[in-house]
């Protein structure tokens, strides 16, 4: 047998089973080979190549590396040539696979345990069904899973190209975690999220943000609009208190709302609060915080809280806001925050109406906001114990602004309106759109303007059209006062003018006769075509329609009565009160007053007496007064309301033409006054006459003390009655003023003065020289009295001074040189005495004359002054005459046109007659006061002239001073005359000014007129009264 080396021995063995007999010769093979001749391996031994036995090389068949995974294995000769081993095994058990099964099979991979396990990767999933030693498949994009048999997550679509990516939003997505429908690719939103993406807010919802575990804010808009978008202009703003300074003006109170005293911690700048029994203390957050506080929805509350007292106790009430009627609470460990202690603490709430935040009651998002709308309240709960304390620091309410500064607030909200409305947050409703309800608010509805097509506009608030096309109403539902139709056939021609005065409203009648409703005053007739009683027609409007005019009687007619006017020219036919004229606007004639006051019969009797009153309409016995004051006009001279007495100093009423002047003498009468029948003036003591001018006989010396008796002695008197200086007319040789003693040297009065002895002419020459020097004096009395300034007082004392002691000398001289009987001395005595009576007289003599020419110069002063005065006030009269007959006319002729235009009273024309009749009553008061002044100046002037004749007791040499002084009386007296003529004058000036002005005021009663100066014409009287009191005060 040929064993090729690997036998070494060879035995039979039956090739066939079925001849046993038949048998061939077989190697019995070592080396791990097989057949008849050795010429293979063993089945399971092919790991080298076979080969002949040498006797250096066996070639020994070697077992196949299977790994104990397999049993059988072949010779590859190319794995062989690459490694070295050829035994290639086959039929690798445990899923595995490779020459040596030293690998999991294709689709397969080695678990941790050391088996292999299938991929199962799906085929749609994976690139390959192939996984990696872990398990993982190789997935096609978008696919996820050990298998592949998923889409990733954010994928969806399952399919042989892969997973489409869902896309979907972060900020919008549950948890901000991107995750969808692997089959429809739908992505998983947040609450107030939509779409596939979940990349836009809920309808009724805006600004997707990351930070809102919600996703979006809901669309407020007052309740109008479920569109809304971010508002661009805002920013974060937040409303803090941190009382660095002072309690920033929080406040506390109980639960019944009273207030309970806080404290303002400086030191740890914190306010805090003491409850004062069990109840409940709250901080109470100042205005700052509360009002329009929507930016502060789903934003925050935070602040810092510590108590003084263990043992907390929580309640359902503990943060508060109220707000639009509404209120919720929440407990102080809501939204996770702690319980109080007595350490500090934040706390920090969330303003959104979830149930996961814990507002109580739960309240729908638009209810939230609208107690955030109008905030009106803000409580904090600071105790938590019976009688505790809280303290409170560091309160924060985020909110926005309108600012472009800051980080932006996107969660303010502007608002898409609906048709209607208008405004950021559709708070007001749009041109012709008002609230429903009226006055509602910003809550109420919009809907359009009811005005049935008469109005494009309404008042958005109450509603109310703001009708055209001559309608009226809150909805335009009816004609317009002065117009008629159907206003709710909604055509521009509904309504058409009343015919009617006026455009007063109108009816339409069954007839269809158009009747007017609102006749104008004084109108009656369906036309308003007729005029009541009390009214008349003043003329026809163009359509031959009668202007009505009120009858202005001035209530001076019985109401009662009819056919108080004529119904064609108005003019009034029953005037009671006493009262006439056209409109019973005066009192009627020999009657006085206001026949305008209030009430009624102020017209009276005028009373005049007949014989004084002057008669003014000579066809008329009825004798008129001042419609005014009853003033009767006077005739001349006389006075009195009702002209019954004359005028101081004149008499002879009864004459019927006034009464005639006394023309007393102003010096021999008391006063200027005479008896009213007879004429006789007053006179003083000792004079006579009917007009007191001459003195009684036997009298002299007239003068304002009367007129002296002459005492003329009878035996030294050749006629008892004196001159007019009191000189009686001597007998020869006697002298004297009475004549009661006898001329120098000589003697015996009763024997007619026989002349002296011859020793007497020594002291005859003396006394001459006496009398030259007695002529010096008199001539230095003169000088003093004519030119007082050029003489010096101490002068003339010393000059006196030495003619006093040359008389004393002479009188020693004369005394020392008289004889026994004495009847020298006695002259020489009498002589001394008359000398100082002319050296007292001198010096009242010079005092008086300068107080006379002073008294005199004041006078001519204050005369002239006067006379001044007068004239201005008669230009002042003129002017206001010349006003009345200008500018009065004019006024009154604009009074006629704009009485016959309006027919109605003017409150305003009664008060600028009556100024006018102030005024003239003022002037009339003013002519008596410058009457009264005049006559004060002729009393100074009468003074004077007293003061002069006075100086008539002194020697002669004053006699041509007095003559002078009475000329100037004279003059005074002329003056004073003119004084009173010009009173006289003003004041019937006065009186006309008056009765122009009254009837200015008949005529133009009731009727408005232009500005007129009253203010300037009172002032030019007032300046005026001031000057006359300046002179005279």
């Amino acid at each position: 047998c040929k064993c090729n080396g690997h036998a070494s021995e060879c035995i039979q063995v039956s090739s066939n089973p079925q001849t046993p007999w038949e048998t061939r010769l077989v190697c019995r093979c070592e080396h791990n080979t097989a057949g008849p001749d050795c010429e293979v391996c063993l089945p399971f031994y092919n790991d080298q190549p076979w080969g002949r036995a040498t006797s250096t090389d066996v070639h020994e068949c070697k077992a196949c590396n299977c790994n104990g995974r397999s049993n059988t294995c072949y010779f590859d000769e190319e794995l062989w040539l690459q490694t070295g081993h050829g035994g290639h095994c086959t039929d690798c058990r445990d899923n595995t696979d490779g020459a040596n099964c030293e690998r999991c099979k294709e689709n397969f991979y080695l678990r941790e345990d050391e088996r292999c396990v299938p991929c199962n990767c799906d085929p749609v999933g994976s690139r390959s069904l192939q996984c990696n030693n872990r398990g993982q498949c190789q997935c096609k994009p978008g696919v996820d899973g050990l298998r592949c048999n998923k889409c990733a997550s954010n994928f969806y679509d399952f399919s042989e190209l892969g997973c489409r990516p869902c896309g979907c939003n972060v900020a919008g997505s549950i948890d901000n975690n991107p995750e969808c429908d692997p089959i429809t690719g739908v992505c998983r939103c947040k609450e107030n999220v939509e779409g596939q993406r979940c990349d836009q807010c809920k309808p009724g919802y805006f600004d997707l943000q990351e930070v809102n575990e919600f996703g979006c804010l809901f669309c407020f808009c007052f309740g109008h609009s479920s569109v809304c978008r971010s508002a661009p202009g805002y920013s974060a703003f937040p409303i803090e208190s941190t009382f660095i300074r002072d309690w920033e003006k929080w406040d506390s109170v109980d639960y019944h709302k009273r207030v309970v005293p806080f404290k303002y911690g400086q030191i740890n700048q914190e306010i805090e609060v003491t409850a004062n029994s069990r109840e409940p203390v709250y901080f109470i957050a100042p205005a700052r915080y509360l009002g329009d506080q929507r930016a502060a929805y789903n934003q925050f509350l935070t602040f810092t809280l510590r108590i003084g007292e263990e043992g907390p106790q929580a309640t359902l009430e503990d943060i508060v806001l109220e707000g639009n009627g509404l209120s919720i609470s929440l407990p102080i460990f809501g939204q996770g925050n702690p319980l109080p202690s007595t350490f500090n603490q934040e706390y920090k709430f969330r303003l959104h109406e979830h149930s996961a935040y814990g507002w109580n009651p739960r309240l729908t998002p638009r209810d939230f906001i609208s107690i955030l709308s109008n905030l009106t309240g803000l409580k904090i709960k600071a105790a938590y114990t019976p009688e505790g304390t809280g303290y409170l620091d560091n309160v924060r309410l985020d909110s926005a602004q309108r600012s472009p500064l800051g980080k932006e607030a996107t969660w303010i909200e502007m608002c898409t309106c609906p048709e209607g409305y208008v405004g950021q947050f559709c708070e007001s409703c749009a041109p012709g759109y008002r609230h429903d309800p009226a006055n509602g608010g910003k809550f109420a509805r919009c809907v359009p303007c009811n005005c049935h097509g008469h109005a494009e506009f309404c008042d958005p608030e109450t509603g109310r059209c703001i009708c055209q096309h001559h309608t009226a109403g809150d909805n335009c539902e009816h004609c317009a006062a002065g117009f008629y139709g159907n206003a709710l056939t909604g055509t521009a021609g509904d309504c058409q003018p009343c015919p009617c005065p006026g455009n007063g409203a109108c009816v339409i009648l069954p007839d269809e006769e158009v009747a007017c409703l609102e006749c104008p005053e004084g109108y009656a007739g369906h036309r308003c075509d007729l005029c009541i009683d009390g009214y008349y027609a003043e003329s026809s409007d163009p359509y031959g329609r009668p202007l009505c005019r009120k009858c202005e009687c001035n209530e001076n007619v019985d109401p009662n009565a009819i056919g108080n006017c004529d119904r064609n020219t108005g003019h009034c036919l029953k005037c009671v009160y006493k009262t006439g004229g056209r409109y019973c606007e005066s009192c009627l004639p020999g009657f006085y007053g206001n026949a305008l006051a209030l009430p009624k019969g102020d017209c009276k009797a005028c009373n005049c007496y007949p014989v004084g009153t002057e008669k003014r309409d000579p066809e008329s016995d009825v004798l008129v007064c001042n419609y005014a004051t009853g003033q009767c006009p006077c005739q001349p001279n006389v006075e009195g309301k009702h002209c019954d007495t004359c005028a101081e100093g004149y008499w002879n009423l009864m004459s019927g033409e006034g009464c005639e002047p006394c023309r007393c003498d102003p010096v021999g009468s008391l006063d200027r006054t005479c008896d009213i029948t007879t004429g006789q003036c007053q006179c003083r003591p000792g004079v006579m006459g009917q007009k007191c001018d001459q003195c009684i006989p036997l009298h002299y010396g007239f003068s304002p003390e009367g007129c002296k008796h002459c005492e003329c002695d009878q035996i030294g008197s050749s006629s008892l009655q004196c001159d007019p200086y009191g000189q009686c007319p001597c007998r020869p040789n006697v002298e004297g003023r009475r004549c009661d003693r006898c001329k120098e040297n000589t003697h015996n009065k009763a024997a007619g003065c026989v002349d002296c002895p011859p020793c007497y002419d020594l002291v005859q020459d003396a006394a001459n020289i006496h009398r030259s020097k007695l002529a010096e004096l008199q001539e230095l009395l003169k000088a003093l009295k004519e030119n007082p300034q050029l003489l010096n007082d101490e002068e003339f004392v010393l000059k006196l001074k030495q003619v006093q002691d040359k008389v004393d000398k002479l009188l020693e001289d004369a005394m020392s040189a008289t004889d026994l009987d004495g009847k020298l001395g006695s002259k020489l005595k009498d002589l001394y005495k008359r000398l100082e009576d002319v050296r007292k007289t001198a010096g009242v003599i010079a005092g008086k004359i300068d107080d006379a020419r002073g008294i005199g110069q004041l006078g001519e002063r204050n005369i002239t002054i006067a006379e001044d005065i007068i004239k201005r006030a008669l230009d002042a009269l003129h002017g206001a005459r010349k006003f009345l007959e200008t500018e009065g006319i004019s006024a009154l002729e604009k009074a006629i046109e704009r009485s016959e235009k309006f027919g109605q009273q003017s409150e305003k024309m009664s008060e600028i007659a009556r100024e006018a009749r102030h005024l003239a009553d003022e002037h009339e008061k003013e002519a008596k006061e410058i009457e009264d002044l005049a006559l004060d100046a002729r009393k100074i002037a009468q003074e004077a002239y007293e003061k002069a004749r006075h100086a008539l007791e002194t020697p002669g040499e004053t006699a041509d001073n007095i003559n002078r002084l009475e000329r100037k009386l004279l003059d005074v007296d002329y003056m004073l005359e003119e004084v009173k003529k010009l009173a006289a004058s003003a004041k019937d000036e006065a009186n006309k000014t008056y009765e122009a002005a009254l009837d200015l005021f008949t005529k133009a009663n009731s009727i408005n007129l232009p500005d007129v100066d009253v203010e300037l014409m009172k002032k030019t009287a007032a300046d005026i009264i001031e000057e006359v009191y300046a002179i005279f005060m």
